[in-house]
């Protein structure tokens, strides 16, 4: 009897306490949550009537989570990357310092009302930091990989620093994510708003475009080469042209884990038997052409071994498609949908890209001048 009296004081003891845990784990986590509610509120409130930029997710990934906030829209911006030039430009940022640029071609009003400035993440020791200060800019957009020597200097004098994932090789959705962010920003007024949608517009487009390009060009390889001088590079499909031609619904038959690009091997090259060489370099599509036959005529037994370049199975593509831009590569894309279309005599169903068309179309609509891109129509 003791003993059950006894072991009933203990389970109620028990359960007691068990109560009492409870009870104290719900208030823990209440009081989490409560804390989280009142970070993100009392995130909301600083952040109320101010300008906001955030990290797209690739970049939050790499470790930069903060957005920029200040107090107003920047009114003098200085990019030192390309990559988010054009697009600041359509949501009318006023941009007073913008980098040289081989690969696009800056609008002629941009060029006459801004600085150029010549920077390279390569080389920031040779950078002329004065010349930025003296443009007084209120926010500089500059590429992640020269944070801790550009970026630090600049962060040092005052300068707001917005960083961007920018290189040679960026992939479509981080520019897609990228410029997003930037329409989220800057869209501040009817006009910048309506900039901004037509920009997503043109993405959304250029998704259904890649969809048909897929069905039409399914099951065709594709050799990318990089040809600068005497010396000849292959791309992967992680290249920059190799990623457009693969989004498009190519298969590259060259591939390699550790790099996007690497100097071509001449006896492995001719184990590939491709349906289409693209060939692209520093030139426009005429002059990488003059380029490439030049080559392949000092060479003809080696370069004749490739059934495709044999038979005049190669396109010649322009200096726009050696490294990304921003939304350049909309055009890009939606011009090499065209110039492979054209090539293989076929009509690709597209959604027109023009700023102030939307109606369905070929090819034709999306590349005007595809047949200068393509080889002679007599190789085909």
């Amino acid at each position: 009897m003791k003993n059950t009296k006894f072991q009933a004081v203990i389970m109620a003891g028990a359960m007691a306490a068990s109560a009492l845990s409870s009870v104290s784990v719900f208030a823990e986590q209440t009081t989490s949550e409560a804390e989280t509610e009142s970070v993100v509120e009392s995130k909301e409130e600083s952040t109320e009537g101010k300008f906001v930029l955030e990290y797209p997710e690739d970049m939050q990934e790499l470790g930069y989570t903060d957005p920029i906030v200040l107090d107003e829209v920047p009114e003098r911006v200085v990019s030192l990357s390309t990559a988010p030039v054009l697009a600041l430009y359509e949501l009318g940022v006023n941009l007073v310092g913008i980098p040289n640029s081989m690969v696009v071609t800056w609008p002629e009003d941009l060029k006459e009302s801004t600085e150029t400035v010549s920077f390279s993440v390569m080389s920031p020791d040779d950078f002329d930091y004065e010349s930025v200060v003296d443009l007084d800019p209120d926010l500089v957009l500059l590429a992640y990989n020269g944070a801790d020597t550009a970026g630090k200097t600049l962060e040092s004098l005052g300068i707001p620093v917005y960083y961007l994932y920018a290189g040679h090789t960026v992939p479509y959705e981080s520019i897609v994510g990228q410029t997003n962010a930037l329409i989220d920003a800057f869209a501040v007024d009817e006009e910048s708003k309506e900039a901004g949608e037509k920009i997503q517009a043109r993405f959304e487009a250029l998704d259904k475009n890649v969809e048909a390009a897929k069905e039409a060009f399914e099951g065709k390889s594709v050799m990318v080469l990089q040809s600068s001088g005497d010396a000849h590079y292959i791309q992967t499909e992680n290249g920059t042209l190799g990623s457009m031609a693969k989004m498009i619904g190519f298969e590259n038959v060259y591939t390699n884990d550790q790099s996007s690009m690497v100097q071509l091997d001449y006896e492995q090259a001719l184990d590939y038997d491709p349906d289409i060489v693209m060939c692209v370099g520093a030139e426009d599509a005429e002059g990488h052409k003059e380029l490439m036959e030049t080559a392949f005529a000092q060479n003809p037994e080696y370069w004749n071994s490739i059934p495709a370049i044999a038979e005049g199975r190669v396109l010649y593509l322009p200096v726009s498609y050696v490294s990304t831009a921003g939304i350049n590569v909309v055009d890009c894309i939606n011009e090499l949908i065209g110039t492979v279309a054209d090539f293989y005599g076929i009509e690709v169903e597209t959604i027109s890209v023009d700023e102030d068309a939307s109606e369905e179309g070929t090819s034709e609509a999306v590349s005007e001048d595809a047949e200068e891109s393509t080889s002679e129509a007599e190789t085909k």
